[in-house]
């Protein structure tokens, strides 16, 4: 796979391209450190653009990019969850209560993720980011359901899709869950931290799911195991 990456690049484009990654890579980090999120919004896409020179097949190209990034956000998300937690903006009484949620989710999403073709992924991928991108270009601070989080069958729902929907485009969470919580009276900053926490949450299982599918669909790929 690598050797067909730096095949696929001209000469003089090999070192800018490195730059690339590890200035995405330290970006990722960045984010998920300020915002409480995963960082796949941006490491997906790339991902993609790297197996797609290294001639991936079209039909596991965008599973292996989207699990790929749900292993890269285990790590990064366990640091942002300590990091905040230290500071004390991590509601762990919510974490608790939203955790068989949110695995019940990811579960879903990673049996779908079995089922769905790449073209599908890619689609699905792109309209839930447009979705996420009009949320917050529209967001307005006024925007409050209530100033209590819904401990009931509601709340869990929504962490049951929060879970499904993260794993389906293979990030952390914290672009739907941070609106999720401050509609529900979270301060900006206990709302990064705790979807921060929710981040680990979803990509540990997640990661596992996206192993489990591509194995039980065959897929063999050089430094991979299943979709990751």
């Amino acid at each position: 796979m690598i050797e067909a990456i730096l095949g696929n690049l001209p000469t003089d484009s090999i070192f800018l391209s490195l730059l690339m990654l590890i200035a995405v890579g330290a970006f990722a980090g960045f984010i998920a450190g300020l915002f409480g999120i995963g960082g796949g919004v941006v490491i997906v896409p790339l991902l993609y653009y790297i197996f797609t020179l290294a001639d991936v097949d079209e039909g596991v190209r965008m599973h292996l990019a989207v699990g790929t990034s749900l292993g890269n956000i285990v790590l990064v998300s366990i640091i942002s969850a300590v990091s905040h937690s230290r500071k004390n903006a991590v509601d762990l009484e919510i974490v608790k209560f939203l955790a068989s949620s949110l695995i019940t989710g990811v579960i879903l999403g990673s049996i779908a993720i079995a089922i769905l073709k790449g073209s599908s992924l890619i689609l699905i991928y792109s309209i839930i980011l447009i979705i996420v991108a009009f949320q917050f270009f529209f967001w307005r601070d006024t925007w409050e359901i209530s100033p209590e989080f819904p401990k009931n069958m509601f709340g869990r729902l929504c962490g049951s899709l929060i879970g499904f929907l993260s794993v389906l485009i293979g990030v952390g969470g914290g672009s739907m869950s941070i609106p999720f919580l401050k509609m529900y009276g979270f301060q900006i900053h206990k709302a990064i931290g705790t979807a921060a926490a929710f981040g680990v949450i979803i990509a540990i299982p997640g990661a596992a799911g996206f192993m489990i599918a591509g194995i039980s669909n065959n897929v063999i790929l050089p430094y991979s195991l299943g979709y990751i």
